[in-house]
């Protein structure tokens, strides 16, 4: 007789003692403390620059900033360069703790659902957050939630890797991997919460012109099965082997996306073709 509410009740506590364990735990930890490569840092620097390159010729004047999943903190750097009333939303708490150190407006929470924070924001950007949503309808969810706070003329920016061109290397580079995003699917998201995509870039790393075609051609699996290979003949510690597989990950295809509310889609504030893909 108590089944019918003894189940669900039993897999609530369970699902409230696996969220207290996670809270208790440094989970994605690993990213964070991992080794960096030898000059990571200016690389992915760069990166972030070109991305903000292409984001830029559609950023509505002086429309603040809010930045879901900071990570280390390089896209928040930007804005306070740029000039930008910037605003972050992290998971970690020790990142949180660094980057109110360093002077940022950080909230630490998980999304969605998103803290509360005022709307008018004329960029909402994420990085390689979309694929660690549990399913679709999260990142529906998140998405619609960014629409709400956008600015009339504000756009929603989104990097994520490229699940057709990694193909088997989506699941195993990242244990926290759930959603799998490419372009496709992710306008699609976009569609349904309100958002109409303006812009659409492939990446390789910050490579541009003949150097990313270059670094597409060395993403390949091939390459990364032969220096692996090698790198066991030559007895290189499996520390090496992580870090010539991360360096390997960062020639890997990333898609930008960048949408305006459906009913302010009207393209780029300046004239002329914008560089990348539509």
């Amino acid at each position: 007789m108590l089944c019918w509410w003894v189940t669900p009740a039993a897999a609530l506590l369970k699902h409230e003692i696996h969220q207290t364990a996670m809270s208790r735990t440094d989970y994605y930890n690993y990213y964070f403390s991992g080794d960096e490569v030898e000059g990571s840092s200016e690389r992915i620097r760069a990166k972030n620059e070109l991305v903000y390159n292409y984001i830029e010729p559609y950023l509505p004047p002086g429309g603040p900033v809010l930045e879901l999943g900071v990570g280390k903190g390089y896209f928040a750097a930007l804005c306070r360069e740029r000039g930008h009333s910037y605003r972050g939303i992290e998971a970690s708490e020790k990142q949180c703790q660094r980057l109110a150190d360093e002077g940022y407006h950080v909230d630490c929470s998980k999304v969605p659902p998103l803290p509360p924070v005022n709307s008018g924001f004329g960029l909402i950007y994420s990085a390689h957050l979309l694929e660690h949503m549990p399913d679709s309808r999260t990142v529906h969810q998140l998405l619609l939630e960014c629409t709400k706070l956008l600015q009339p003329h504000g756009i929603a920016a989104m990097l994520f890797p490229d699940a057709t061109t990694m193909k088997q290397e989506f699941w195993n580079c990242d244990y926290t991997h759930a959603y799998p995003t490419t372009e496709r699917r992710v306008a699609q998201a976009m569609a349904d919460a309100g958002l109409e995509v303006v812009a659409a870039y492939h990446l390789n790393g910050h490579y541009t012109k003949v150097r990313r075609l270059l670094a597409r051609a060395g993403s390949r699996p091939i390459f990364l099965r032969v220096a692996l290979a090698l790198s066991r003949i030559s007895s290189l510690s499996a520390r090496r082997q992580d870090l010539l597989y991360r360096s390997w990950m960062y020639l890997q295809q990333d898609i930008l996306l960048i949408a305006k509310p459906q009913q302010a889609s009207e393209g780029p504030r300046q004239a002329g073709k914008p560089p990348g893909r539509l």
